[in-house]
């Protein structure tokens, strides 16, 4: 008799195991960034999401993959439109072009000029170089009022129509007086005038 109770006993206190719940299988739990709202808090990733770190990352490749486009003509082996990585400078557009040919004026141009997207980028002869008295082979700089056509148009923003206006406005008023005084070309404007400004001098 004595058996049967601790077998009941026994029976009652599994039972009630059971019915508390030890029995069932673990809860899984899933956190939802949304509903967690300001309670959120990043640990290891500086403040940022995973998908602020990858747009980031993003971005970087972005820049790194930028091109430009260099008009480079002249005494180049092979001139012509090149493509290259933005912040390029000069002397790779000409390696780009396939290099100075025999009769380029090296000295006339500034290879550590930082390029632009849209740039020209002229090549003078040896002759043109040592005949221009405006040429770049000393400061780099374009004289504004001794300049010809084709030294005009190494500076960026000004093609063939804008060097020739240039030519008949200083004509026209006996030279320029100031490197500022470039803006009362038509359609030479701040814009224009601000990347030319350190290769343009008045003398």
């Amino acid at each position: 008799m004595r058996k049967v109770k601790i077998v009941w006993i026994l029976v009652c206190f599994w039972t009630v195991l059971v019915l508390c719940g030890c029995d069932r299988s673990e809860e899984i739990l899933y956190f939802d960034r949304e509903t967690a709202g300001d309670e959120y808090t990043p640990g290891d990733m500086g403040g940022l999401s995973r998908d602020d770190l990858l747009s980031e990352e993003s971005d970087a490749t972005a820049d790194m993959d930028r091109q430009i486009c260099v008009h480079v003509c002249g005494r180049v082996c092979r001139p012509g439109v090149v493509m290259l990585p933005e912040g390029s400078r000069a002397w790779e557009a000409v390696e780009a072009a396939g290099g100075f040919s025999d009769d380029a004026g090296e000295a006339a141009v500034n290879l550590a000029a930082v390029l632009r997207d849209g740039e020209r980028l002229y090549i003078p002869s040896v002759d043109e170089s040592v005949a221009e008295p405006g040429g770049a082979a000393g400061d780099g700089k374009v004289d504004l009022n001794t300049a010809d056509a084709s030294l005009l148009q190494t500076l960026p923003g000004i093609g063939e129509t804008r060097a020739a206006e240039i030519l008949s406005y200083r004509e026209k008023h006996g030279g320029f007086q100031s490197a500022e005084e470039i803006m009362r070309i038509p359609g030479i404007k701040e814009s224009i005038y601000e990347k030319i400004r350190d290769r343009i001098k008045v003398d």
